[in-house]
């Protein structure tokens, strides 16, 4: 049997309440129940867990079993849920497990997460700007013109507010000028804060590349660009923040991936072999492997 399909009832409280639920009657006498509810495997695995001697792990085990026969008889509908509970937890440790049995996280699952939050595994530098656009899709002389207005009374601010003041200062004419604080921006137009990174904070957007390379060519806060045309219009830059590489090897995101990329691979798992129940089972079978799986998920 798959260790995906294998469940480990490695407790004696989901031992007993399977046999209560099977209607096994337990002995009353309490030195009864272990023959009964409790096999050799609970109670090694209660005895590696916690590091106790077997007849220790006898005690709780029984201690267990009678909860179960007390909760089974006086709850049975809560009895039931607590049983898929614990056995759908066993079923994600089986999953768990199946996906390291297949190996370190690949190449291909690190360039995948690697790009999908590359301000965090594989950062390139990033640059801030606040820029003042003179709007005109096609070149236009004027807007130039409008544009190194702009250029010239910007230069020698000291701080991004006195650039936003100075650039809006200088009066505009039929063109329309825009002046905003943008994100973070790598070379190749990739935009994104890292300390508001998604999805708490905007997701990843995409500038023109003539505009992302002129952001590149800045290299300390404070410093102004010329002119730069971009299909928006015509920009001026001043560079606020200068944000270092981080790009750590394969190796390091391996380690650091790790859990992370088997956790991903034990749901792929699950959803895999949800998928083929829901095939095979009945409609009524199928509800009950549904909520299975639903506990599973409100337990993680």
């Amino acid at each position: 049997m798959p260790p995906a399909e294998r469940v480990v009832i490695a407790s004696a409280f989901t031992l007993a309440l399977s046999a209560c639920s099977a209607g096994v009657e337990a002995p009353a006498p309490r030195e009864a129940l272990a023959p009964v509810m409790i096999d050799e495997s609970v109670l090694g695995a209660i005895a590696r867990e916690r590091g106790l001697s077997r007849e220790q792990s006898l005690e709780l085990a029984v201690e267990d079993a009678l909860l179960a026969r007390q909760l089974a008889t006086t709850e049975p509908a809560l009895a039931h849920w607590v049983e898929r509970v614990v056995l759908a937890r066993q079923l994600l440790g089986a999953l768990l497990e199946e996906a390291k049995a297949s190996g370190p996280a690949s190449d291909a699952e690190l360039r995948e997460l690697s790009e999908a939050r590359f301000w965090e595994l594989d950062r390139p530098r990033l640059v801030r700007v606040v820029h003042a656009v003179v709007l005109s899709p096609s070149e236009n002389a004027e807007a130039r013109a409008l544009a190194d207005r702009i250029a010239q009374a910007t230069a020698g601010t000291t701080t991004p507010d006195e650039f936003k003041a100075r650039a809006r200062a200088v009066p505009a004419g039929k063109f329309s000028v825009k002046v905003e604080v943008l994100p973070p921006v790598a070379e190749d137009g990739r935009a994104v804060d890292p300390e508001r990174p998604p999805p708490l904070g905007p997701g990843v957007q995409q500038f023109d590349r003539s505009f992302a390379v002129a952001a590149q060519r800045l290299t300390r806060p404070g410093e102004l660009s010329p002119v730069v045309h971009t299909p928006f219009g015509y920009h001026v830059m001043y560079l606020t923040q200068v944000i270092e590489p981080h790009q750590p090897t394969l190796d390091e995101r391996r380690a650091l991936l790790h859990d992370e990329i088997m956790k991903a691979r034990a749901k792929a798992l699950s959803t895999a072999l949800l998928d083929r129940l829901r095939r095979e089972l009945s409609p009524q079978q199928e509800r009950s492997a549904l909520g299975t799986m639903q506990a599973l998920g409100a337990q993680r």
